[in-house]
């Protein structure tokens, strides 16, 4: 009798959750492993109870446009995009118990990092950022120069 892999492990009917790399417009890596929280209960929830978050790690809470930081361990760098990907606000190093609940404008999601991944890769107001589909696993540290794969992400997740 065979298993079916779905099935072990994590949960029955678990599903891994969808990744995305982020790259600046240059097409250098800003973030290798950033979760795609696209659902209630996974936006609201978010890093809750993380400890730690690694340099290249992240989650993208899609649609967004304000964040909390209840139950929070680590401060956390957060960017607000518009529906284009470019960067409408920045908010390094927002503490643990705080709060930012009035929408930013313009915001259509907000992708949380590790502190002081804005200053380490000079992300500004107005950057355009890029999500990539491809595997995390198969990301390049270089910046992307084949252009078909490095398209901005363009799927059902920013509707």
């Amino acid at each position: 009798m065979s298993r079916n892999p779905s099935m072990s492990g994590t949960g029955v009917g678990r599903k891994r959750p969808r990744t995305v790399v982020v790259r600046a417009a240059d097409g250098s890596l800003v973030a290798r492993e950033v979760t795609v929280a696209k659902g209630f209960a996974s936006r609201l929830v978010g890093l809750m109870g993380r400890t730690r978050l690694d340099p290249e790690e992240g989650l993208w809470l899609v649609p967004c446009n304000s964040v909390h930081m209840f139950f929070m361990r680590t401060p956390l760098d957060i960017a607000y995009l518009d529906r284009q990907l470019r960067v409408v606000r920045c908010v390094p190093e927002m503490r643990e118990w705080s709060v930012k609940l009035l929408p930013v404008r313009h915001a259509h999601s907000a992708l949380e990092l590790a502190p002081g991944a804005l200053r380490r890769h000079g992300i500004r107001e107005g950057d355009q950022l890029k999500m990539d589909a491809e595997p995390a696993a198969r990301a390049e540290t270089e910046p992307e120069t084949d252009g078909a794969r490095a398209a901005t992400f363009s799927s059902s997740l920013r509707e």
